[in-house]
């Protein structure tokens, strides 16, 4: 009988045990940093087209490419140009939505920016995006 209590506590222990190292395995911290940045720096986070007007000449003239890029393991991140530096805009990626690292990347973000982590856009283009994506310790 003393043996069953003990393997019952082996087995309440490992549950714990387990359910603390999916919740802190799957953590992924990034996504909530950049949003608050962006939020501190005052810029909004575009969930429609409509939110992204600044970019629809570049996107429909097919001019926008990528900039920079970053990969912090479970998110990355690509940030846009505008011609003349009109705008810069953030877009954020993970294993839930679709990829964003192919030269059709802006098209993609355009498409569907509530689809992503997150989405934003400075105008005119300042370094406030790009600041942001910079102090990630991910």
């Amino acid at each position: 009988m003393k043996w069953a209590f003990a393997v019952l506590l082996v087995c309440i222990a490992a549950s714990f045990g387990t359910a603390i190292y999916i919740v802190v395995g799957n953590r992924d911290p990034v996504p909530n940093e950049i949003a608050a940045c962006v939020k501190r720096a005052g810029l909004a986070q575009a969930r429609s087209q409509d939110a992204l007007s600044a970019v629809r000449a570049d996107i429909e003239a097919g001019s926008l490419r990528p900039a920079k890029r970053w990969d912090w393991g479970k998110t990355r991140a690509v940030l846009f140009e505008g011609t003349g530096g009109s705008y810069t805009m953030l877009a954020l990626w993970n294993s839930d939505s679709q990829s964003l690292a192919g030269n059709d990347a802006a098209a993609k973000v355009f498409d569907s920016p509530g689809q992503l982590p997150l989405v934003s856009v400075e105008v005119p283009a300042g370094a406030e995006l790009k600041r942001c994506a910079e102090r990630v310790n991910g």
